[in-house]
């Protein structure tokens, strides 16, 4: 495991500087195609790592028959259509809500477990550092999904969010009681969300270092692990996901197809982000992972 997991940090650490070079010296502004290419990106290599919620299941609640199979399958499905329904009653306090859940979410990448508060000043860094350069990319961003108002209130509170944040970071980069591969990789993440684009950068650290790194952990915690069962995870659930979202954008109001793409990659990890995260507390699967 430890070698399939420095093999995925030397792919981040990587593509990530090679990411911000280009970054640095072309300008990466986000623009319909550059949308395009980053949902496909997360839902090939970004959304099967959500894919394996069905062989943590069958591990943790011992799914042995149909009946069963149907009933877990019915919660996940009400779970995050509820999420949805949350969305389309509340947005904002939805949208909040989802950003917070997210950084606590992200803060498990890496392996932190000695660094409480390092680790909630990194999920909270993913989060916020985008606003700093990029408030009004990230504005409008938002915009797509909740009010302007509200939108803009959440980036200058991302702002105040990350100086703090940012004073940890900076002073456990300096600890040396800390590796030098833990090191590279949090200074790549802080470097991907302060300077890039906030659609590429979270493009990149999703599908490179938050599904890779879990996809890892997960081959080796789960049991009856079989090659044949790890693709039929991954690719059955992620088709059916694809077509949810397109059936939702089909029945769905039409909006211009850019706003139409953003709302159906943070609504609809947000939908499944919330089921997802349960699974896994049930799994004990953070127990694991506070081992790599």
């Amino acid at each position: 495991m430890k070698k399939l997991m420095g093999f995925q940090s030397n792919v981040f650490i990587i593509l990530t500087s090679l990411t911000l070079a280009l970054g640095l010296a072309f300008d990466l502004n986000a623009n319909l195609y550059g949308l395009m290419m980053v949902l496909v990106f997360v839902v090939l290599l970004g959304v099967p790592h959500g894919s394996l919620d069905v062989l943590f299941a069958s591990q943790t609640y011992e799914l042995k028959n149909m009946s069963h199979w149907l009933k877990f399958i019915a919660y996940y499905m009400a779970a995050a259509l509820a999420v949805i329904l949350v969305w389309w009653l509340v947005p904002n306090t939805f949208f909040i809500v989802f950003l917070i859940l997210s950084a606590l979410h992200f803060s498990d990448d890496l392996n932190l477990s000695d660094f409480a508060v390092l680790k909630l000043s990194y999920g909270t860094a993913i989060i916020s550092f985008p606003s700093l350069l990029f408030s009004h990319e990230l504005i409008n961003l938002y915009a797509m999904i909740i009010q302007i108002d509200t939108a803009t209130s959440i980036v200058k509170a991302s702002q105040f969010i990350s100086m703090p944040a940012g004073i940890v970071m900076a002073f456990y980069l300096l600890n040396q009681k800390m590796d030098v591969r833990t090191k590279l990789e949090l200074l790549c993440t802080c470097a991907l969300f302060l300077l890039l684009n906030p659609i590429l950068a979270f493009g990149v650290y999703f599908c490179v270092m938050h599904s890779a790194r879990h996809l890892i952990r997960s081959r080796f915690f789960l049991r009856q692990f079989t090659r044949q069962a790890f693709l039929n995870a991954l690719i059955f659930p992620t088709i059916a996901v694809i077509l949810m979202g397109l059936i939702i954008w089909w029945l769905g109001p039409k909006k211009p197809l850019e706003v139409d793409m953003i709302r159906i990659i943070f609504v609809g990890l947000a939908a499944l982000t919330v089921p997802h995260a349960w699974v896994l507390k049930q799994s004990n699967f953070q127990a694991h992972r506070k081992r790599y």
